[in-house]
């Protein structure tokens, strides 16, 4: 045990005598972590610009864009004189999507007949296109709704029957979990989870990329050293453990306060679930760490895997409409259980058990990252001898006889 706390103590050291490391730790994670959900605070996407175009040029189209210049979707800009000129604005990127009231759209509603409008939607960005088209239909179906209700009532009918006629059957939705159906809401849990694994795998492989460029690969020890290189193992898994287990202290106390996110569970649960997945992501960074034969080759490589871990995870796209094979390779990444399992309980409320398979999995990735850690710790520097553990420290190497220090660290 004081060997581990040896290891863990040179391993503070080192995280706190490498700037870059440190700042990836706690400027980065941070930073980051408290910087990205300010950009959609807004939560809802609202007043998008859209280009009106009457054709009728009747008060009841000029009601109807009055009506839909109301709606918080969108907002109406200077009216175009035709289609040409509204499409000229689109293009130009002053407006976002066009209204357009054909001609005869009043003498059709006051025959009876049926009209129609157009709503033409920037569709290369999927927020502005809903937006626009609820928005646009919201002030569309007011007014259809006011017409029949008219319809109603001047046919005999009192105005309370002539409402439930017209809506026989009200749907009534709600967004559970996400009241305010903000975007923030949504994605900031996942992401804050991703950020606490690439930030954790890019400052331990900044360290092994360090190590690594002082000392190369050697045959693995005699069997009787393996207690020393699982010792090493265990005194860096502490040290990066007891590090990053403060932050999901750090996301509930702070940034779900002061961006006024929503969670249900306290803060036991949560640490308990992230427990497991903080381990695994440690285990992986040190598996990892014999792949990075220089300190900068960690920031462009894990940087590499964010977006692709992103859409594995199952956030951004449903896990459910993910291909087969690329499924259980995202059950690789801890992220992937660790996100899934962080959103129910935080935004849920769901309890320990009701996460237990994501809780597992978790479990089952420290054991395989684990192994391979171990095994890749079992490897030494060319030209080192291992001596016993000592007062003068874990091992002293023979090529460097005034240089003391753990091959394996």
């Amino acid at each position: 045990m004081r060997y581990i706390l040896r290891v863990t103590c040179i391993e503070y050291k080192a995280i706190v005598s490498d700037a870059a490391v440190l700042m990836v730790f706690l400027a980065g994670l941070l930073l980051y972590s408290m910087m990205y959900p300010y950009p959609y605070s807004a939560e809802v996407l609202r007043n998008v610009p859209v280009v009106p175009v009457d054709q009728d040029r009747t008060m009841l189209s000029q009601k109807l864009m009055r009506w839909a210049d109301a709606t918080e979707e969108v907002t109406l800009a200077e009216e175009a004189a035709d289609m040409q000129e509204a499409r000229q604005e689109v293009m130009n990127g002053r407006a976002r999507g066009i209204f357009l009231i054909p001609e005869g759209f009043e003498r059709k509603v006051l025959r009876g007949e049926q009209a129609t409008v157009s709503v033409y939607a920037d569709g290369s960005y999927f927020m502005i296109f809903r937006q626009i088209v609820s928005g646009l239909y919201k002030a569309t179906a007011t007014l259809s709704a006011g017409i029949e209700i008219k319809r109603f009532t001047a046919a005999g009918m009192g105005e309370q029957h002539a409402r439930q006629a017209r809506d026989p059957l009200p749907i009534v939705t709600r967004a559970l979990f996400n009241p305010g159906g903000g975007y923030a809401t949504y994605v900031t849990p996942a992401v804050l989870v991703l950020i606490m694994q690439q930030t954790l795998l890019i400052g331990i492989g900044t360290l092994g990329g360090t190590r690594n460029e002082e000392f190369t690969k050697a045959p693995p020890p005699p069997p009787g050293e393996r207690d020393s290189a699982l010792a090493v193992l265990l005194g860096r898994t502490l040290a990066y453990f007891s590090i990053y287990m403060l932050f999901p202290l750090f996301y509930l106390a702070v940034i779900f306060r002061t961006y006024s996110l929503p969670y249900q569970q306290g803060l036991v649960t949560i640490p308990v679930f992230l427990a497991p997945f903080i381990l695994a992501v440690t285990l992986l960074g040190l598996a990892l760490n014999m792949l990075f034969r220089a300190r900068e080759t960690s920031i462009p490589v894990i940087l590499f895997t964010s977006i692709p871990a992103i859409f594995l995870m199952g956030y951004s796209w449903p896990h459910e409409a993910i291909p087969g094979v690329l499924q259980a390779l995202s059950r690789l990444i801890p992220c992937t259980a660790g996100a899934l399992g962080f959103v129910r309980i935080n935004q849920m409320g769901a309890t320990l058990y009701e996460v237990r398979h994501e809780w597992f999995t978790l479990w089952g990735l420290c054991a395989f990252y684990g192994t391979l850690a171990w095994l890749g710790t079992m490897y030494r520097p060319k030209g080192a001898k291992a001596a016993p553990i000592g007062d003068s420290g874990p091992y002293q190497t023979t090529a460097n006889p005034q240089k003391t220090m753990p091959p394996s660290l």
